[in-house]
């Protein structure tokens, strides 16, 4: 598949793999690179470094993680940045069967303030111990950390689990 052109398709970020459907398809080919991909939506192993043909219909856009990827995600939606003082709650889902990291960025969102230092880092880590998953949560500086700091982790992949 090197060769052929990759049209309507596009990574978000590193381990997200965005292939839109559009009015009028039914089925599309998607072009999956090297390594394990899995559906965002169920966890389901897909493919690796090959073609498939999906058929998911319009209601969902056809979302696809790589192996080991943390995706951190709200667990309500949100119209407005948080309030000073305010905790939002997190789901980290974690994708496949390797070992895997995230660095989540957060400031107050509204302000300048990050240039002088009013930002934190949250350091998300899945590793393998034993015979399960154990997942951890490292934060730079709590006071700019608008997250719950105890975010509810899910194993999407639940073959190794």
């Amino acid at each position: 598949y090197r060769t052929k052109e990759i049209k309507y398709q596009y990574m978000m970020g590193a381990s997200l793999l965005v292939a839109p459907m559009f009015a009028g398809m039914e089925s599309r080919e998607v072009i999956l690179p090297p390594g394990r991909w899995y559906d965002f939506y169920s966890g389901e192993y897909v493919g690796e470094e090959e073609v498939i043909t999906i058929t998911p219909g319009l209601d969902q856009i056809p979302l696809f993680v790589e192996d080991g990827a943390l995706i951190p995600m709200l667990r309500e939606e949100r119209t407005r940045m948080p309030v000073a003082g305010e905790k939002l709650s997190l789901e980290i889902r974690h994708y496949g069967e390797k070992e895997g990291s995230f660095r989540l960025y957060d400031d107050d969102g509204t302000s300048f303030d990050y240039e002088q230092g009013a930002y934190s880092w949250a350091e998300l880590k899945v590793e393998w111990k034993g015979e399960s998953f154990v997942p951890g949560m490292r934060v730079s500086k709590a006071s700019y950390f608008s997250y719950s700091p105890d975010p509810e982790w899910v194993f999407m992949t639940p073959s190794r689990h």
